[in-house]
């Protein structure tokens, strides 16, 4: 949504004076008072002598940009999207308690995983505490558990529609970001959302939070990224209602 503000000149109205009964009576200054008046005026005065010295108003538009609007359908990909982070909760703890029993050691450090553009889980090293071949270990292990991948693969497609559904102003905030299969994956560490809350979070649980993480790494959307989301949004409405017709 874009808003143009114009500043415009307004012509200031002439006040017509009153007439005053009194009558005006001349004197003459004196030498000194004639000497004094000489030095207090200027010598000559200045007039346009066309209409190109002549100060003109001028006018000045600016474009704000706001943004796209929220998706009449919102609440409901928000509710789609709460189910998916519960599903992918339940695979990641599963998912830990076999690595616990099978690799103590590997489930004693601390990880993080995403998913890649092509679909593919990518293990993260947030405290550099992984070795190389712990890195190699986790992403043959992440990508071997299926049910962990569909659940990560469905929390991912559901948090880019869900951005993609908010506003750019109001709302949720979130509509100010451009969330992709492509940029995911540098966004969004699916481990921290899961770590531990308790009575007080701590700063670290905290920025674990999707809303957290998406406004400290997240791609800002431009007027173009914008225009593509609604286009999307009005080719699914379209597409939904030739369906309701058949």
């Amino acid at each position: 949504m874009a808003i143009s503000l114009n500043s415009a000149f307004i012509q200031p109205s002439a006040t017509e004076l009153s007439k005053t009964a009194q009558p005006l009576t001349t004197t003459s200054l004196s030498e000194d008072l004639k000497k004094t008046a000489v030095n207090l005026n200027p010598a000559a005065v200045y007039h346009p002598s066309d209409e190109s010295q002549t100060i003109s108003p001028t006018m000045e538009a600016i474009d704000v940009w706001l943004g796209r609007s929220q998706a009449a359908d919102f609440p409901q990909i928000a509710e789609q999207h709460k189910n998916a982070h519960e599903s992918l909760k339940l695979a990641f703890e599963d998912f830990k308690s076999a690595l616990s029993y099978t690799f103590p050691d590997l489930a004693s450090k601390k990880f993080g995983f995403t998913v890649e553009a092509d679909g593919n889980l990518k293990a993260l090293n947030p405290d550099n505490e992984l070795s190389a071949s712990d890195m190699d270990q986790l992403n043959s292990l992440l990508n071997a558990s299926g049910a962990l991948k569909t659940a990560a693969l469905s929390y991912r497609d559901t948090s880019i529609e869900l951005v993609a559904a908010d506003a750019g102003w109001g709302g949720s905030h979130l509509g100010k970001y451009n969330l992709t299969k492509e940029n995911f994956a540098n966004t969004i560490d699916m481990a921290a959302l899961f770590l531990p809350k308790g009575n007080a979070p701590s700063t670290e649980a905290i920025d674990g939070f999707f809303s957290h993480q998406l406004w400290r790494k997240g791609e800002l959307g431009t007027p173009a990224s914008d225009a593509a989301i609604v286009a999307a949004r009005d080719a699914a409405i379209d597409a939904k209602r030739i369906d309701e017709k058949v």
